[in-house]
C-alpha cells in the first residue's frame, strides 16, 4: 500500500503546485468564515444605531459610519442622503450594499480560481510523465511495456492530487457563495427600517417650507 507521502514524492515536481493551491484554498476558506460572521457584518451597535434612526433619534446614530463593518457602512451611506427623496436614500443604500456583497465575495473568487488551476496542474503533471515515460521506452526498447505501464501510473498522481484540491475547493465555494447572498439579504433587511426614516426627517420638511414661505411674504409686500 502506497502512503500519501510516497504518492506524493513519486508525482514529481508538479505536486508542489498543487500542494500550493491547496494551502491557498484552505487560508482563504478559513479567512472568510472569519469575516462572514453575522456579528461582523451587522454588529449590535448597527442595529442599535437603526432602532434610533427609526424613533427619530438619527442625529445620535451619526457616528455609525467611523465602524468598519459592512452594516455600518451601509447605514453611513444611507445617513449622508439623510433628508433628502425617499428614491435618493434607497439608492444610496443598496449601492452600497451591492459594493459590500461585492467585498464579502472577493476571497471567494480565489478559492474558485484554485478550484480551476489544482487539476489543471495535475493534467500538466500527468503529461510530462508520460512524455518522460515514452522517452524512456524509446532509449531502453519498445518490448518494455511494464516500464510504460508504472510509468503512466507513477504520472497520474499529479492528476488525482489535481481532483482531490479541486472538488472540495468548487463545494466550498459554493457553499461561501450562498452564506454571502444570505448574509447580504439579511443586511438588506436588517437595515430597511432606516430608509423611510431618513428620508422623512424635519429637517427635510423645514427646508422644503421655507421658499413656500418666502414667496408668501413677497406677494403680501
Amino acid at each position: 500500500m502506497t502512503t500519501v507521502g510516497e504518492s506524493f514524492a513519486a508525482g514529481g515536481f508538479m505536486m508542489w503546485p498543487i500542494l500550493g493551491c491547496s494551502v491557498i484554498v484552505v487560508g482563504l476558506a478559513l479567512e472568510r468564515y472569519s469575516n462572514l460572521r453575522v456579528n461582523r457584518v451587522l454588529p449590535q451597535a448597527v442595529r442599535d444605531a437603526v432602532e434610533q434612526i427609526v424613533s427619530g433619534r438619527s442625529e445620535v446614530a451619526a457616528d455609525i459610519g467611523a465602524g468598519d463593518s459592512p452594516g455600518a457602512r451601509v447605514l453611513a451611506a444611507g445617513l449622508r442622503r439623510r433628508g433628502f427623496p425617499l428614491a435618493d436614500v434607497e439608492r444610496a443604500m443598496e449601492d452600497q450594499v451591492r459594493k459590500e456583497g461585492a467585498r464579502l465575495r472577493s476571497n471567494i473568487r480565489g478559492i474558485t480560481l484554485m478550484a480551476a488551476v489544482a487539476p489543471l496542474c495535475g493534467l500538466l503533471g500527468t503529461v510530462l510523465g508520460i512524455a518522460t515515460s515514452f522517452a524512456a521506452i524509446q532509449k531502453s526498447g519498445l518490448d518494455k511495456a511494464e516500464t510504460l505501464a508504472a510509468g503512466i501510473g507513477v504520472a497520474l498522481y499529479t492528476t488525482i492530487f489535481g481532483l482531490i484540491v479541486a472538488i472540495p475547493a468548487t463545494i466550498l465555494a459554493a457553499h461561501l457563495q450562498s452564506r454571502v447572498r444570505r448574509i447580504v439579504l439579511l443586511l438588506d433587511g436588517g437595515l430597511s427600517p432606516a430608509v423611510e426614516a431618513l428620508a422623512g426627517t424635519p429637517t427635510d420638511a423645514a427646508t422644503t417650507k421655507a421658499p413656500a414661505a418666502t414667496k408668501d411674504e413677497t406677494h403680501a409686500a
